[in-house]
């Protein structure tokens, strides 16, 4: 039986009603995982963690919701921004570029592929572009030129996931891996350049 914060008819402790959004959280999770993001209803995904519908619009305002905040949980970027040395940023963008050229990544992030035409996930995912790798990049890059130079990058990163979902990247994915990770390296170290500098050659 449904504790009163989880029919939406009150307040409840507030450990209950993290509880009950981290179960809400779990099943979506597992539920766009298995079955795809467009096959997925709010009705199936408050069933399947046993609570009441309405918690999912309290909670997370519609499944659009639930799927922004399991792609900033799930999400790499910020951690492949800020985590590491300042010298090795490319290598390390490089290195998680060709991985997801590869197919590889978390089960929800490859499950999320196969449903890239959704109208929600594209909107999501436009909102986590700025969120998620243009703003971390401009943060952490600092300096006047940083905004470009984060979309420049960006630019790069996402043109090669586009490609990736698009056409396969195939013929990529043939090649040698460290050839690539170090041509994508490259590229990512050309949007890093000054601009007065590539003005002046």
């Amino acid at each position: 039986m449904d504790h009163p914060d989880e029919t939406g008819g009150g307040t409840g402790p507030a450990r209950g009603r993290e509880a009950t959004r981290a179960r809400i959280l779990a099943s979506a999770k597992e539920l766009f995982t298995n079955e795809g993001y467009g096959s997925v209803s709010s009705r199936k995904i408050a069933a399947h963690a046993g609570v009441n519908v309405a918690l999912i619009n309290r909670y997370f305002g519609a499944k659009r919701g639930l799927l922004t905040e399991l792609l900033r949980e799930d999400g790499v970027y910020p951690g492949l921004i800020e985590e590491g040395p300042h010298d090795q940023l490319t290598r390390r963008l490089a290195e998680h570029t060709v991985s997801r050229l590869h197919g590889e990544g978390t089960a929800l992030q490859r499950a999320l592929d196969d449903s890239a035409g959704d109208p929600d996930l594209r909107s999501v995912y436009q909102g986590r572009i700025t969120s998620a790798m243009i703003e971390p990049l401009a943060v952490y890059l600092g300096g006047p030129e940083r905004r470009a130079h984060a979309l420049l990058m960006s630019s790069v990163l996402l043109g090669i996931a586009r490609v990736r979902l698009v056409e396969g990247a195939g013929a990529l994915c043939e090649m040698e891996r460290e050839t690539i990770t170090r041509r994508v390296q490259d590229l990512l170290e050309l949007c890093l350049k000054d601009f007065e500098d590539s003005d002046a050659t």
